[in-house]
């Protein structure tokens, strides 16, 4: 798993507002048990897209209320 994040942030320093390396890597701090850092990554998306409809932040967003209704 860390290595996963290691690429994530790579290819978010590469390329910061890469929508699918975004959501990516939110979803992979869900695994990790990290939800505040995947509403980080959502954060972004919102501010990447420009509003609340684009597939990568709606897919995230999906994720971490999966993730909530869980807990």
């Amino acid at each position: 798993m860390l290595q996963a994040f290691e690429h994530y942030r790579i290819a978010l320093k590469l390329e910061p507002n890469h929508k699918g390396a975004h959501e990516y890597i939110g979803e992979a701090y869900l695994m990790a048990k990290r939800p505040a850092d995947a509403e980080r990554h959502l954060a972004e998306l919102q501010r990447i897209c420009g509003n609340t409809t684009c597939e990568e932040y709606l897919d995230l967003a999906r994720a971490i209320a999966q993730y909530k209704q869980q807990k």
